[in-house]
């Protein structure tokens, strides 16, 4: 293997992903990819912003896990958040002005988290006010879909216990929220694209990216993985973007 890819994500064309602990970008007919950052520290998740002009990812420059944000062209990152917890990036919002991050800040128990907001420019974070959850994705319109305890299922294969991953829908937008679908799986990565909610789940054995309508109907399967899970899927409301077995998958 020429490298280790992980943490995809997708915008148009774009693809950024991390590899020796730094930030990378490719076309996404593939090519040559080139290093955006030279960090000391590890560098986590990241998501290009809908406008393709900036790239908020996951750092521990130091220390904690933090909030960051880069432009795509690179150049120095800003340190957007100073909480000193588990946090996570997971995207933006629908708008595209502020970044979208999951943290356990201020919990109970390390991996409780929130989803919170933060201006790519440096502001307060606030909290969305949807429960306890990992992950979150927004309608094209309106209704938001959220993960609890989603965290990635090839590191606990097959896991049916109590803490098994969930996606809890909200069509309206409005603070109620439903269970999506019952499977006997371990469900993570909700992505609301089109009339369709697209996840992963391992109910059949090895994870892979299945999709349901907003009333949980019509299952479908859309990956065919039979050796690697399906990991770290994020998507640019046109095309999916994952890693398996460290490469990258359209």
């Amino acid at each position: 293997m020429l490298g280790y890819y992980r943490f995809p994500s997708i915008n148009n064309d774009t693809i950024v992903f991390v590899s020796e602990d730094d930030l990378w970008i490719v076309p996404l007919k593939g090519g040559v990819a080139h290093r955006l950052t030279s960090n000391l520290g590890r560098i986590g998740s990241c998501s290009i912003s809908p406008d393709g002009e900036y790239i908020a990812f996951t750092g521990r420059e130091e220390g904690s896990n933090e909030v960051y944000c880069i432009s795509i062209k690179g150049g120095i990152a800003k340190r957007l958040t100073f909480l000193g917890a588990n946090t996570t990036v997971r995207g933006w919002t629908r708008d595209g002005d502020r970044i979208i991050f999951a943290s356990d800040t201020g919990q109970w128990y390390p991996g409780f988290t929130y989803i919170y907001t933060v201006d790519k420019n440096k502001d307060i974070p606030k909290i969305v006010p949807v429960g306890p959850a990992r992950t979150i994705s927004y309608g094209p319109k309106k209704g938001v879909v959220i993960g609890r305890n989603t965290s990635d299922p090839a590191r606990w294969k097959r896991y049916r216990g109590g803490t098994v991953g969930e996606i809890w829908i909200d069509p309206e937008e409005k603070g109620k929220f439903r269970k999506l679908i019952d499977i006997k799986g371990n469900l993570a990565d909700p992505m609301w694209i089109c009339e369709r909610i697209y996840f992963i789940s391992d109910h059949e054995g090895v994870g892979n990216i299945y999709s349901c309508t907003i009333q949980g109907k019509d299952l479908k399967r859309h990956t065919d993985h039979k050796e690697f899970y399906v990991r770290n899927a994020k998507t640019d409301g046109k095309n999916i973007v994952y890693h398996a077995g460290g490469d990258i998958y359209v």
